[in-house]
């Protein structure tokens, strides 16, 4: 990232001046960027592999199966979000229970308040879109490594989608105001229906329980296999005794590895599981960090898990299609 410093033929700046009577220049030079952490490779990368493997063994990576979910012509995408979230309201009513300063320190988007009309509009995008190009965020490069062929188009428009929110936020900038966390507003309610309180590792965990028992009967009533024969190819075709072999598996165990994964990736690094900031921290380290301060590759080295986790995601979906 030589291109983002200050060359010798560039004009002096403040950065650059020193004071008659000082040594040192006006401004302090910025810290050296922090050092990736070691123990964060192989977590990140056995995940990476993980999550791209079995987004491509349920074939929600394919734009026909997600964008039928919207019609409800299939069920499949359902069952994959409903036990995401339950099984990472599982992890994290654990976590809140074995490892409280874990939990609190990951959960620092609380914090930041972007108004409700940005996160309306937000999601109306993001749900249109989703209907549109059959896809989401968290598909975009497990549809690379499954060689889908839009992901290249995906791909782009996420990266042309995070410029132009970065841009925005130039012009608007957002402002944190400390927004209640979600412990706090559920807790409350509880305690203004009920009458009593509740901890958020109980509320959490009877939600994460009722939502993947939701999403069993939900598999008993229309099973997943029944769901993807309307696709032809593979899917109508005897399933082999090799799970490994098996062209589709059971939207669930998306579910459990993304839910479960939550568990591991706050207590090593912190931070989410997700791949969507990616496309932001690309913008950051082209713009020199001018665009989305703080995210780029050149301002720090824990940024660099999202690259990783990316690249093993493609070929975790690559495996899984050979």
């Amino acid at each position: 990232f030589s291109y983002c410093t200050t060359r010798p033929s560039d004009p002096p700046t403040m950065a650059t001046m020193t004071s008659p009577n000082m040594e040192q220049p006006l401004r302090a030079t910025p810290p050296p960027a922090e050092a990736l952490p070691v123990k964060w490779l192989v977590p990140w990368a056995v995940l990476g592999f993980c999550e791209g493997f079995v987004f491509q063994k349920v074939a929600v990576v394919y734009p026909a199966v997600l964008a039928d979910q919207f019609v409800f012509r299939n069920w499949v995408v359902m069952k994959f979000f409903v036990s995401a979230v339950g099984f990472s309201m599982l992890s994290q009513a654990i976590l809140a229970t074995v490892a409280p300063d874990t939990f609190a320190n990951s959960m620092d988007y609380g914090s930041n308040s972007y108004g409700s009309l940005r996160v309306l509009g937000g999601c109306a995008i993001l749900g249109a879109g989703m209907a549109v190009a059959g896809s989401g965020p968290s598909m975009f490069f497990p549809s690379v490594g499954a060689a889908v062929g839009s992901s290249g188009w995906l791909i782009a428009g996420g990266f042309v989608a995070a410029l132009l929110v970065a841009v925005a936020d130039l012009r608007v900038p957002v402002t944190g105001q400390g927004t209640k966390t979600c412990e706090m507003t559920v807790g409350a309610l509880v305690q203004a229906k009920a009458g009593r309180e509740m901890k958020y590792p109980v509320i959490a965990g009877a939600m994460g329980l009722f939502l993947v028992l939701a999403t069993v009967v939900l598999e008993v009533i229309v099973p997943y296999k029944h769901d993807l024969e309307r696709y032809g190819g593979a899917f109508v075709l005897p399933y082999p005794e090799n799970p490994l072999h098996q062209p589709a598996w059971p939207p669930i165990i998306v579910g459990a590895t993304v839910g479960l994964a939550q568990i591991v990736v706050r207590r090593v690094s912190g931070d989410g599981l997700g791949t969507a900031t990616s496309f932001t921290i690309a913008v950051a380290t082209l713009s020199c960090g001018k665009l989305a301060p703080g995210k780029g590759l050149q301002e720090s080295r824990k940024n660099w898990w999202q690259p990783l986790f990316i690249v093993w995601i493609v070929v975790g979906a690559l495996t899984a299609a050979a």
